[in-house]
């Protein structure tokens, strides 16, 4: 009888552990599509369907959460090597991921939509919404602002912390930037052309995208504001009717040479004048509403008027923001290597 006792008091010290462990509370939050949404407390199985979730979710401090997610930069598995426990989520059905117990699944719609994995009764928050672009700076600043707030409010307290401390800083950077770039006669700012997506110049960021308020905030004319997706498509003869005097490239360009060497833009103004510039790629390319954006508008003004900006050091500014944002440490060669969309030694 009394052995019958203890297999029965073990059995249910198993299971109330059991409980403990794996049992979830939830919570009410307002996604980027502003559906309210049902999540658990503490995630820790997450995947990662919309491409730039895993670096937010990086910033705040909660890597290890990612259970699937894209290909990262060799950036970010060196500064965050708990990611590599992540499966690719290429392929990967909702079926595959209820086997997996993912806690939850990141999405935007258009790309990768929600619908399927709710449907299969997996909980789902948007992570982005190309439909409610923002149509002004101010109107920017709030948007991006509230994305890092969502992951905040979903990763937990600590993380909420981290989304606050992040919010603070990208509030204070970009108004130094606009107490000098908003001076500037729009007349006389340089007409900026941004291409590469997919490694194809035609492929842009359209009105109201991310590029689009960067390259504003940081003193340039964007010439892409004429095309109105979100992800959109130039022509050629659209980019040869603007002549611009500064062509930006993805980070995600294989090389300059995409430009540089083309017949198509060899006479363009910003080709014969030097004036072609990839964007850097750090723990996230910068050009795709990564938090390292905020680098990237520092990183521009200083191309766009490099005399207004001189003393602000960008390398400084890179070893500041991994610190304090990121919590890492770099060195001014890690930092010279991003600029130069080179990898981690």
């Amino acid at each position: 009888m009394r052995k019958k006792i203890i297999v029965f008091l073990s059995v249910l010290i198993s299971l109330v552990f059991y409980a403990t462990v794996y049992a979830q509370d939830y919570k009410i939050i307002t996604d980027m599509c502003d559906n309210r949404v049902e999540v658990p407390v503490s995630p820790r199985r997450i995947a990662c369907m919309h491409c730039v979730s895993p670096e937010k979710i990086m910033t705040l401090g909660k890597g290890s959460s990612i259970s699937l997610m894209a290909e990262q930069s060799l950036w970010a598995y060196k500064l965050f090597p708990e990611i590599k426990n992540a499966q690719n989520n290429k392929s990967v059905s909702p079926e595959q991921m209820l086997a997996m117990n993912i806690d939850l699944v990141l999405y935007t719609p258009g790309m990768t939509k929600g619908d399927q994995y709710s449907a299969a009764g997996l909980k789902t928050v948007c992570a982005f919404s190309a439909e409610t672009r923002p149509m002004n700076i101010d109107e920017y600043m709030e948007n991006f602002k509230r994305q890092v707030s969502l992951f905040g409010d979903l990763l937990g307290p600590d993380a909420k912390a981290k989304a606050d401390r992040y919010n603070k800083y990208f509030d204070e950077k970009v108004k130094l930037i606009l107490a000098v770039t908003s001076k500037t006669d729009k007349k006389h700012r340089p007409a900026v052309y941004y291409g590469g997506l997919r490694n194809d110049m035609l492929k842009s960021q359209g009105m109201g995208s991310v590029m689009h308020w960067n390259t504003e905030v940081s003193g340039g004319n964007y010439l892409p504001q004429a095309l109105t997706d979100n992800h959109a498509n130039a022509t050629m003869q659209q980019i040869l009717s603007w002549n611009p005097d500064i062509i930006l490239l993805s980070g995600y360009v294989d090389s300059p040479d995409i430009v540089k060497n083309d017949p198509d833009w060899a006479n363009m103004k910003a080709v014969k004048n030097g004036r072609v510039y990839r964007i850097p790629r750090g723990v996230y390319t910068w050009d795709h509403a990564s938090n390292e954006g905020v680098l990237l508008m520092i990183y521009m003004a200083k191309i766009f008027h490099p005399d207004l900006f001189k003393d602000w050091n960008m390398i400084k500014e890179m070893k500041t923001f991994y610190s304090e944002i990121y919590d890492k440490t770099i060195t001014d060669q890690d930092a010279e290597r991003i600029l130069n969309c080179l990898p981690p030694l």
